[in-house]
């Protein structure tokens, strides 16, 4: 009797880690291949994982969300093969195919989701500004300040009076709750290294002293066309035109200095308005920039094309007509303007 207990003892607790390794083994390949369940219409979901997250109550968000159907399941499992308790809290990306151990890894490591912001050349801060208070996963920490003390946080010490010109125009990545504050800093150190690298290669017929100067006269360039093949062009007329004391007489300086009050068309009353920027009623370079120019508006800024060209005028499909005298000057305006 003491022989068939013993042997009974023996096949049960075989029995047992048999049963035991089966069900390792199980569930170990359950977490390995087990994917996502994402719609039949989407190839990507996000998920956020708030801070102060535990592995169970990840696990049952997954449920919730439709990602598993087990969350007791994951959680074992997460537990004996993932330590389990380390998440990271973040917005991450599920993918279609990925796995909840893949998924789980992710989480552990913090590979959260990035997301972006593109900011095209030529935008205003007043445009800036819009575009960061649509975007949902920015936190918007400077949304309370006017432009002024923006610029005041940015560089206390450089006397620029706004952020106008200053931050350079690209596309942005980001976490999710990333402030405001990050991307104006990030984009104004941009600026600050892409004009410290283009200001020395200036030509000497460019009669600016300072790099903010060159910023300012890049900003009309910029918003004077967008045909890249012009740009050297249209700087040439501007330099052309402060070498020889003329007013620049720039339409979108006009326009910056009106305001709120600009009515979508530039009126008589407007041009004969004495605004600080109207470059047809004051001498020289308006007093900031009117928009955030790009890199090759800077580089056609300093390094103008050599031209005998004083006048430019819209041929009204994004490209110009330049002039050297103001009489072919103005058979263009009557051809391209008058008898549109």
């Amino acid at each position: 009797m003491l022989k068939f207990i013993r042997w009974f003892v023996a096949v049960s607790l075989l029995l047992t880690v048999m049963l035991a390794a089966a069900g390792y083994y199980g569930l170990s390949h359950w977490y390995k291949e087990t994917q996502l369940q994402l719609s039949d219409t989407s190839s990507e979901r996000l998920l956020e994982v708030r801070p102060g997250t535990h592995a169970r109550r990840l696990t049952s968000q997954l449920a919730t969300e439709g990602f598993i159907a087990s969350p007791e399941l994951a959680y074992w499992a997460v537990r004996l093969f993932q330590g389990g308790e380390h998440i990271q809290a973040g917005v991450y990306q599920v993918r279609q195919g990925e796995t909840l151990a893949q998924f789980w890894q992710k989480i552990a490591e913090g590979q959260q989701h990035y997301f972006s912001i593109t900011f095209a050349e030529g935008l205003n801060f007043k445009e800036w500004r819009q575009r960061i208070a649509e975007h949902p996963w920015l936190r918007k920490e400077w949304a309370h300040l006017s432009a002024t003390e923006v610029m005041a946080q940015l560089a206390p010490e450089a006397g620029y009076t706004l952020p106008e010109g200053l931050l350079f125009p690209d596309t942005y990545q980001f976490h999710a709750y990333t402030s405001d504050r990050q991307l104006y800093q990030q984009a104004y150190a941009r600026m600050q290294e892409v004009l410290m690298e283009l200001w020395p290669t200036r030509s000497a017929q460019v009669p600016l002293e300072t790099p903010y100067q060159a910023l300012i006269l890049a900003s009309l360039v910029e918003k004077e066309t967008g045909a890249a093949h012009e740009r050297g062009l249209v700087a040439s007329v501007f330099v052309n035109r402060l070498n020889k004391g003329m007013r620049l007489q720039s339409d979108p300086t006009i326009v910056y200095g009106l305001g709120e009050r600009y009515r979508g068309v530039i009126y008589r009353s407007d041009i004969q308005e004495t605004t600080p920027y109207n470059t047809y009623r004051i001498n020289g370079l308006p007093p900031t920039p009117i928009a955030m120019p790009g890199r090759e508006a800077i580089a056609a800024t300093l390094q103008p094309d050599v031209s005998d060209y004083f006048y430019f005028v819209s041929r009204n499909d994004g490209t110009h007509v330049f002039s050297k005298t103001l009489r072919e000057h103005n058979r263009a305006v009557q051809h391209y303007q008058r008898n549109k």
